[in-house]
């Protein structure tokens, strides 16, 4: 099960802070400093309900500043929200992100908007006042209000797109201004401000005020007093019984089983004999995946899929499991120790494959160190790991220190001399120490693991493709091939091949050596000057888009682009994927060793425009398909007739032989 991407860093703040799920960092902690804070009561309030917890030297830091998936954790889970959705994609950069789950139930709710964010959600960016007015806003299903605000800068809140909802907001008494009478709608909010606008939220919700309840009671309220596990039977009242609901282990206080759920302290609904989506349950310290979970007579029957870790020790240090990161024979993963599926003392299976402790490299980061794990202890109140500290496996933020040489075809260059690095993964390009690379050599940027030979190396301006990666003392051995000085051009941030992109004016197509970024937004071709206007479109990816800004970046030495929305002519969509056919059998698929005549010369595919699917135009001069004369290999054709298919953006052309 994939939960959360390989953000180290971030991952070990939050970690950290608000959902560490591990009795040994009990809601009943003591932060000492918070004492004397101006938010003291409300963080007191909300780690008393479970709701957020300190971090592992025992403080809260409540000054520190927390992120939007943070912020919309705590409030999914204090409004007592399940969130199972874990494949739906409502953002480009949340894919992968551990809060995935709750960011999804959020936008279900109404609370996140998508259209709002169209370049992403930030998870990870500073949640911002004006942001949590609206967020809070919409969880209560409230209205925004347009009548105007009392703060003292009106001014900076109607540049706000919530500007209404802070005035919502105010109105419910859930944020307030400062007391220089702003209320600074895009300043980002600390731990100590959340800590305060969810207490009155939850206040809200219910239709109370004062402090919150505290659900890890022991109470024997419900129909249901006894767990069943197996052979062992744990009654409520007596034993420490969490389920493992959104990064929380909720304790038991109270069952009440109906005929198709039951319902966890009054705030939670689980499903009975559902054989998907059913949340751990831990007792004592072992964690038992769940197949089912059944009702008879005041008894709850579980049936466990598997056993796991709950929390693993490091020293004086425990850790949760859902947050400790798992490596498999020494390559980066999405897993997590909580997905880690017990057999035996040797045995486990991870994402459905089996692995052996005393022949596979099974390792966890503790606190920045790493360990193997070599056996595995099962006990009845307590799952153990026996650690054997080992060698990193993950380099994060790397540096000129951690590279051991660079091969470059039959050169080797002196790293003393190279004064930068920089890498391209995934069309974006990279600061060496924003790269994360573990012990096989792969690279991780953005929470996706790249491959060597899918990496651009590019040192001191040329440009290298990576072969293969080597480990040695924890220090990196790059074999490259020979430098070039490929070409590169920026589209929205994201880089793409020179050759690949086309400019489109007057209705002819240009390569971009055949255009002159003379400035920003000011074009050469043929000779004359042009400024950028609506006439000028770019080709790339098979679409035809509007240009915002066109320009010449000097210091990375590269052509920059930014586009505006998809073009709205009849060339915006050409096709992705040609298939030729002879007679009604496919001859080939793709453009490759296939060129047209064209005005008394044979041109490439690439450099025509498909108008229609009987029509193209080349160099500002439109032309019938059908009657073009096709050469595929040095065999001569004609087009008979052509087929389009626009949902696929496929076209077909039917040929026969001259």
């Amino acid at each position: 099960m994939k939960k959360k991407p390989l953000v180290c860093m971030l991952l070990i703040a939050f970690v950290l802070t608000f959902l560490l799920p591990v009795q040994a960092m009990a809601a009943t902690q003591n932060f000492p400093d918070i004492k004397g804070h101006w938010a003291e009561n409300y963080i007191s309030q909300l780690a008393a309900s479970a709701y957020v917890k300190g971090y592992l030297d025992g403080k809260f830091k409540p000054d520190n500043n927390m992120s939007k998936a943070e912020f919309i954790t705590v409030l999914i889970a204090s409004m007592g929200t399940s969130a199972t959705d874990k494949t739906t994609n409502n953002y480009s950069d949340t894919s992968k992100h551990w809060a995935k789950a709750q960011i999804n139930e959020a936008v279900k709710l109404g609370i996140l908007v998508p259209s709002e964010d169209s370049s992403g959600f930030g998870p990870d960016e500073a949640i911002k006042r004006s942001q949590a007015a609206a967020f809070l806003v919409r969880a209560l299903g409230k209205s925004p209000d347009s009548n105007p605000v009392s703060f003292a800068d009106k001014a900076t809140i109607e540049k706000s797109m919530y500007k209404e909802f802070i005035k919502t907001a105010s109105d419910l008494g859930l944020i307030s201004g400062f007391p220089d009478g702003n209320f600074d709608p895009f300043a980002s909010m600390t731990r100590a401000q959340v800590c305060t606008v969810i207490v009155k939220f939850i206040n809200n919700l219910n239709g109370t005020s004062g402090s919150l309840p505290a659900p890890n009671t022991t109470s024997t309220g419900g129909n249901i007093n006894t767990i069943t596990i197996g052979a062992q039977s744990y009654p409520i009242n007596s034993t420490p019984i969490y389920f493992s609901i959104d990064f929380h282990d909720i304790r038991a206080s109270s069952i009440n089983a109906g005929s198709t759920s039951f319902s966890l302290n009054g705030l939670h609904t689980i499903n009975l004999n559902s054989e998907s989506n059913n949340p751990d349950i831990i007792v004592n310290n072992n964690r038992y995946g769940v197949k089912n979970y059944m009702i008879s007579g005041n008894k709850m029957l579980v049936t466990a899929s598997c056993r796991k870790f709950n929390k693993i020790n490091s020293g004086t240090y425990t850790f949760g499991s859902d947050f400790v990161k798992l490596y498999i024979n020494s390559a980066n993963s999405e897993h997590y120790l909580s997905d880690m599926e017990i057999s035996d003392e040797y045995n486990v299976k991870i994402a459905g494959k089996t692995y052996k402790l005393n022949q596979d490299k099974i390792t966890v980061e503790l606190n920045q160190d790493f360990y193997d794990i070599k056996k595995i202890t099962l006990g009845d109140n307590d799952t153990i790991a026996q650690l054997s500290k080992t060698d990193p496996v993950i380099f994060n933020g790397m540096s000129m220190s951690d590279i051991m040489a660079i091969f470059t075809g039959t050169t080797t260059l002196n790293t003393a001399q190279i004064s930068t690095i920089d890498f391209i993964l995934g069309g974006k390009r990279y600061k060496m120490s924003q790269v994360i690379m573990d012990a096989k050599g792969n690279f991780t940027a953005n929470s996706t693991n790249y491959s060597p030979v899918d990496v651009i190396m590019i040192i001191d301006g040329t440009q290298y493709k990576i072969n293969n990666v080597a480990v040695t003392n924890s220090k990196f051995i790059f074999y490259c091939g020979e430098g070039s000085t490929h070409e590169w051009v920026v589209i929205n941030d994201e880089y793409y091949d020179f050759d690949d992109v086309r400019i489109l004016w007057s209705s002819s197509l240009y390569d971009l050596n055949e255009v002159m970024v003379v400035g920003r937004n000011l074009l050469r071709i043929k000779g004359k000057q042009y400024d950028l206007d609506s006439s000028f479109k770019v080709r790339f990816g098979n679409k035809v888009y509007d240009i915002e800004r066109i320009e010449y970046n000097s210091s990375l030495g590269v052509t920059e682009i930014r586009t505006g929305s998809l073009s709205s002519s009849n060339l915006a969509n050409q096709p992705a994927k040609y298939v030729f056919y002879r007679n009604t059998s496919i001859y080939q698929e793709g453009t490759n060793n296939a060129t047209l005549y064209v005005n008394g010369s044979w041109i490439d595919f690439d450099e025509i425009l498909i108008i229609d699917p009987s029509h193209m135009s080349y160099k500002n001069t439109n032309y019938d398909l059908i009657g073009t004369r096709i050469k595929i290999s040095k065999i001569e054709f004609k087009i008979v007739d052509t087929s389009w298919h626009g949902l696929t953006q496929v076209l077909d052309l039917y040929m026969e032989e001259t």
